[in-house]
């Protein structure tokens, strides 16, 4: 009799250990990583984000992601200095800017390559950037590179026009075809939709450089604090793109479903950035960008360029390419 007490005693035992350790694996397996980040759905070069967030991706890895998709480039870069804001998808320009200012944040993982396209009605007389003299340009605000890259090539050329800012691609479309500007600049999607209306007539000579800086970009102590959350993010970012790169039908259809794109009315194929995957930071072009600003008196002061890069995450390019 004692012996069956002291046996069932063991196995409660044993039972209640083994509920024990199971009830806190659960609890960590379900314990996520935090995160909140900005970025715009609508910008086709940050779709790997929009298409992790649909398939899954992050909240398989353990990533609890709050992503805040505003439009508004001003807006978005306003929330910056939020304490609860732990992250952006910034150009490079503006993160220098932004760091001059006080608010230093490091990259850690780059975006997709593309160039800075000018385009014009197909109807055009125009042919190329010597043709922009005194010209009506619609581009973005400043500080941004497509801005920066422009008034370089146009200084190169020789060439003054008026350049203006304008809120979205569809306000600059809408510009071009009423004729109300001669030139503006372009993207994938606004080419796709028009098809033959319109033509490139200009590829900035240093996009590969003012382009690759861009990326994603975080708070130093969040980093710090929270590197396993980072880990997951870049991680989420390589699986979307393996999925870009592999099925890019199924990536734009899941793009244009999010951002409530009709791919029906597209005249042309939607053209893809270039992902890298494993992805990677061009820090090469992150200083070529400072040096760029520097000599446009855009920069005042200077800055630790090192140290707004961060090599734990995805690889880092440090030599020209």
């Amino acid at each position: 009799m004692l012996i069956e007490k002291k046996s069932s005693r063991t196995v409660l035992i044993v039972f209640l250990i083994v509920s024990f350790i199971l009830t806190a694996g659960n609890g960590l397996a379900q314990s996520n990583d935090k995160m909140k980040i900005t970025y715009a759905s609508f910008l086709d070069f940050l779709m790997d984000l929009p298409i992790a967030i649909e398939m899954g991706y992050f909240n398989d890895l353990g990533l609890e992601l709050e992503a805040l998709d505003i439009a508004s480039s001003p807006t978005r870069n306003g929330l910056l200095p939020k304490q609860d804001i732990n992250g952006a998808f910034l150009p490079s320009q503006t993160a220098l800017f932004y760091a001059e200012k006080g608010i230093h944040m490091v990259m850690v993982c780059g975006i997709g390559n593309r160039t800075f396209d000018f385009a014009v009605r197909s109807d055009s007389p125009i042919q190329n950037i010597s043709d922009f003299e005194g010209k009506t340009i619609a581009s973005v605000h400043n500080p941004s590179n497509p801005r920066l890259a422009l008034d370089y090539d146009m200084d190169q050329a020789g060439v003054k026009a008026n350049v203006i800012a304008t809120k979205s691609a569809a306000d600059r479309l809408s510009m071009l075809m009423s004729g109300k500007v001669d030139v503006i600049m372009s993207a994938p999607s606004t080419e796709a939709r028009l098809g033959d209306g319109i033509r490139i007539v200009h590829s900035c000579s240093t996009s590969k450089y003012l382009w690759n800086s861009c990326g994603w970009w975080f708070k130093p102590d969040y980093i710090k604090a929270h590197p396993e959350a980072i880990e997951k993010f870049v991680k989420g970012l390589s699986m979307a793109r393996e999925m870009i790169i592999n099925d890019p039908k199924k990536a734009i259809k899941v793009f244009s479903k999010y951002n409530k794109l009709n791919d029906a009315g597209f005249k042309k194929p939607f053209e893809l950035p270039q992902f890298d995957n494993p992805p990677a930071v061009y820090a090469y072009g992150l200083n070529k960008t400072y040096v760029m600003m520097k000599d446009y008196k855009i920069l005042k002061t200077n800055l630790d360029i090192d140290h707004m890069v961060n090599s734990r995450f995805a690889k880092v390019l440090s030599q020209d390419y």
